[in-house]
């Protein structure tokens, strides 16, 4: 008699929802890129988190879009009082609209989060990260980050 033992590895591949926040290539800065809601249950509903993003430059740089790496998140721009958004994950139903919202030298933005904790069901427990990106029209993107660990 043989005994046969098999070990079965899956390995997915890198997504959206694991880039690295911390690698930005634009010209726009912000004093906080990751945050972590800390346990979030689905039973107290959607949570919220509000970044800032600056202008740093000595020149106007022009937000073109702004979206999130899941259908679960969605993102909100607060420039100069007015409200931009709500937008969420780009190609989940359809393409993200350009804005074209300038922040000229020296301002700051915001960046309204919200999370929906039931979006995925009852599957959705676990631990989450989802990215939250900012286009501007030179093509250079800032990323940021909200993690949780959802619980029922």
């Amino acid at each position: 008699m043989v005994l046969v033992v098999g070990i079965l590895i899956a390995l997915s591949p890198p997504s959206a929802q694991s880039q690295n926040s911390k690698v930005s290539n634009s010209a726009l800065t912000a004093p906080e890129m990751v945050y972590n809601f800390g346990t979030v249950s689905m039973a107290q509903g959607q949570v919220t988190k509000i970044f800032k993003t600056n202008n740093s430059t000595s020149s106007a740089i022009t937000i073109s879009k702004l979206y999130t790496s899941c259908m679960c998140t969605v993102a909100t721009l607060v420039n100069k009082g007015r409200r931009v958004g709500p937008f969420g994950m780009e190609g989940h139903g359809g393409p993200i609209p350009t804005i074209n919202e300038e922040l000229l030298a020296g301002e700051t933005a915001e960046i309204e989060v919200m999370f929906d904790p039931t979006a995925h069901g009852p599957a959705g427990v676990g631990s989450i990260t989802r990215n939250i990106l900012i286009e501007t029209t030179d093509g250079k993107k800032l990323v940021f980050e909200i993690k949780a660990q959802v619980t029922p």
